[in-house]
Order: C-alpha cells, then sequence, then structure tokens
C-alpha cells in the first residue's frame, strides 16, 4: 500500500514557498522549497510555472512508495476559494490570473505531464483557501494551548490580511469580525487599510516626512538600524497607525492572542513600542510570528485533516 502525500504552496508576491505534507497531517520537512512568485508574467506563463514547481515539488519526497493525494494553494484574496479563480487585480500581481479558473487550468497541464500522473492517486483534487486563514489555523495549531478561546491573526506586506478565530476555527461571518474576516478594505483616513498598512503605506509615511520619491523599504530600515531619527519616526508613526486600525477590531473581538506575520513583521522591533502604546489598555498578548510561511504550512497540514478526514 502506498503512503499518501499533499503538496502545500504558500503564494506571496514576491516568492511561492512549497512544502509536503504527509498522511498524519505534518510537514516532512522544516526546510521550504522556495520558488520565485513570477507575479508579473503572463497567464500562460504562470500556469506552467505552477506545473513546473508541482513536478519539483514531488521530486523532493524521499519516500519512494508514495503516492499525491492532492495540492493545496494558500493564495492571498480576493479570490473564489471554493471554484479556484482568482479575482485579484490593480494590485501588480497576479492581474494575468484575473477570472480564470486556475484549478481547471492546472488539471489540464498536470493530465499531460507524465512525472505527475506517475504517482498521483486516483482521487487528487485541487484546493484553493486564504492564506492568511491557512497563517491563523498554523499559528493557533503552533500556540495551542488549553485555555486559548480567541486569537486575531495580521500579516502585513504588500498588504493587510486578517483572520480571525475561535476555538480553533476561522470565523467570517459574525457581528463582532468584519465581513470575511479581511481588514484590508476597511475605510481608513480617507482611503482603505491596505494604503497605510502596507510597504506601501510605510513609503507613504517617509515621503510624507521628507523622504524622496525614490526612497525604498530596504533605505528606510538601513537609516532606522543606523539611528536616523527621521527613519525612525517613519516606523513610529506606522506604529501608531497599526494600533489605530487594530483598536477598534480587538476591541471587538476581544482576542486573548494578537499576531503579527508577513514581511513587515521582520521589523516589528522598529515600531513596537508605538503599537502596544495604543493597545495598552486591551486584555490581548501581541506576538511575533515565529515564521509566516511554517505557519501557512503548518496551516494547510491542519486545513487538509478538515477536508479529507
Amino acid at each position: 500500500m502506498k503512503n499518501c502525500y499533499y503538496l502545500g504552496f504558500d503564494v506571496g508576491g514576491l516568492f511561492i514557498k512549497g512544502g509536503v505534507i504527509d498522511s498524519r497531517g505534518k510537514l516532512t520537512t522544516d526546510v521550504l522549497s522556495y520558488y520565485p512568485s513570477k507575479s508579473r508574467a503572463s497567464k500562460e506563463e504562470l500556469l506552467d510555472h505552477f506545473v513546473n514547481m508541482i513536478i519539483r515539488q514531488i521530486s523532493s519526497i524521499m519516500d519512494r512508495n508514495f503516492l499525491i493525494d492532492g495540492i493545496v494553494f494558500a493564495f492571498p484574496g480576493p479570490f473564489d476559494y471554493e471554484n479556484g479563480i482568482s479575482w485579484i487585480r490593480g494590485i501588480e500581481k497576479f492581474d494575468s490570473l484575473y477570472g480564470v479558473n486556475i484549478r481547471e487550468e492546472l488539471q489540464e497541464r498536470l493530465g499531460s505531464e507524465r512525472v505527475f500522473n506517475n504517482f498521483a492517486s486516483k482521487d487528487w483534487k485541487i484546493f484553493f483557501e486564504n492564506n492568511v486563514s491557512l497563517f491563523g489555523l498554523g499559528e493557533w495549531k503552533l500556540r495551542e494551548k488549553p485555555d486559548l478561546s480567541k486569537m486575531m491573526c495580521v500579516t502585513i506586506g504588500n498588504g493587510t490580511g486578517s483572520a480571525f478565530l475561535e476555538k480553533g476555527e476561522i470565523i467570517k461571518k459574525r457581528n463582532d469580525v468584519p465581513p470575511n474576516g479581511w481588514i484590508y478594505n476597511a475605510p481608513f483616513r480617507g482611503s482603505i487599510v491596505d494604503d497605510y498598512i502596507s510597504v506601501r503605506g510605510i513609503l507613504r509615511i517617509a515621503r510624507d516626512l521628507g523622504f524622496g520619491p525614490d526612497i525604498s523599504l530596504n533605505m528606510l530600515i538601513k537609516e532606522a538600524k543606523r539611528g536616523n531619527p527621521k527613519a525612525c519616526g517613519v516606523f513610529e508613526e506606522f506604529g501608531r497607525l497599526l494600533g489605530e486600525v487594530l483598536k477598534k477590531y480587538v476591541e471587538k473581538f476581544q482576542p486573548e492572542i494578537l499576531v503579527i506575520g508577513g514581511y513587515v513583521s521582520h521589523y516589528y522591533e522598529m515600531f513596537e513600542d508605538q503599537l502596544l502604546a495604543i493597545l495598552a489598555n486591551e486584555n490581548v498578548t501581541i506576538k511575533k510570528s515565529h515564521d509566516t510561511s511554517i505557519s501557512v504550512l503548518t496551516g494547510i497540514s491542519e486545513y487538509i485533516k478538515r477536508v479529507r478526514g
């Protein structure tokens, strides 16, 4: 009898991280595979890239007596996760996949790949789920405690991702959470949260504080680490804005733990004090994710257990 495995992919704007999950729902290794996202490529190039990733990921499985029973993509939104259709547009990543049924396209392409068919089970399936929801499931699993009731998760990178969990379940439709559990499109200061709590939001603050139009996040980080007061001020203001955004959601949902992940979380110490000051009166513990991609892949493991029983 062959051993069943699942392939998981955490799809980001710059990189796609891949891992292999065994039949017990465990990551086979803590070392993930990294692929370029090619997020600005054409539809055909992107779909071929996804197929190549899948084939390469299969080759990383050391067990020779195996079948691939499923593939899970953790994709950013907006996305029709049930049907596998991307509705991402206008944010300079994956625009070419707008309106494309990615599941059907990949099934067709994989059907003609000999390597894949040699190792695919007869009932293999492709699943899609929100990347931040899976991040939340992973963080819940990694931080699971008997007395933990509620957790809120936020990822900050090209945009703002969010997930609300109670007793290990993602809450999307309830009075104490925003629609779908998403805060990225909530009104904020004449625009939406995404325009402020993101890399471009940090660069907006930098320009407002006198940096030139060519300033980059890496340049700001370098200057802040050198003690440049103006660069430090950018991250301090970002921390205040982040606290302002999160405060109302924390007050309403009342999580015991708030987890910050995503690329910007690597520099959490630069805006931590300002965030903590604004949330000081809230009964919530703020944690930085140890590794966002490991959490997403752990979330994929939990997701597989639930959908496959």
